[in-house]
């Protein structure tokens, strides 16, 4: 085949491509990138929480999100190749600050933005899309597209709602759980609450015949003498 064959082929096929994307309504090709870069930005996401979390249930959280949303962008490419749709090839400038923020914070504080932003927010958002994928795209393959995400982004939703619930109430329960601790175990005895506060007067009804202020104990006083 000569050069010549080769590009009118090559033409050819690009005029066809071409074709089919402004055969796709606009608004369905904004779509597909959007359902892209949110694919991208959990991969992101995921990748660096792989890094910098030290949360078991978080990490298995995060190679979820990479190997699902993985998958899920390859959904998205397969079907924007089919149609002519050139997709962004990395993360949009929103989510790029998240990673940008994301990677400069540890710890819990790194955990709870992770599972807040990664997690709820943006999942939120995605589900609400496909959502309306299916109800207002105009090409029936993207619809199907939507369809097939949706039971994955909703899992996925419930999931992390839940972890991050999970890893808030931990945490407060903890730093609870201490205060208490610390209000019990200072000052306190063993066997009664009062019995070792500072300045503490013994109980005025006890039986305690050394106790001046209890009103059936003799008085302390000496007696008077005869005279």
């Amino acid at each position: 085949m000569n050069k010549a064959k080769l590009a009118l082929m090559t033409a050819a096929l690009l005029g066809a491509l071409s074709a089919q994307a402004q055969n796709l309504a606009k608004s369905d090709q904004q779509m597909l990138e959007q359902l892209a870069q949110g694919n991208m930005a959990e991969i992101e996401a995921g990748k660096i929480a792989l890094q910098k979390s030290q949360n078991t249930e978080v990490k298995a959280f995060a190679q979820q999100m990479i190997d699902d949303h993985t998958k899920g962008l390859q959904e998205v490419q397969s079907v924007a190749q089919s149609k002519g749709v050139t997709l962004p090839s990395e993360p949009d400038a929103k989510h790029k600050a998240m990673a940008s923020k994301l990677n400069n914070l540890s710890g819990d504080a790194f955990d709870r933005t992770y599972l807040d932003q990664a997690g709820v927010s943006d999942h939120k958002k995605t589900h609400a899309l496909v959502q309306k994928v299916q109800t207002k795209a105009k090409d029936a393959d993207v619809k199907a597209l939507a369809a097939k995400l949706e039971p994955t982004v909703a899992q996925h939703l419930t999931h992390v709602t839940q972890l991050s619930a999970s890893i808030k109430g931990s945490k407060g329960t903890a730093s609870g759980s201490s205060g208490t601790a610390g209000a019990t175990g200072s000052g306190m005895d063993n066997q009664s609450g009062a019995a070792k506060r500072p300045g503490a007067m013994p109980d005025k009804a006890s039986g305690n015949t050394d106790n001046p202020q209890n009103k059936q104990n003799p008085t302390t006083q000496p007696p008077a003498p005869v005279k």
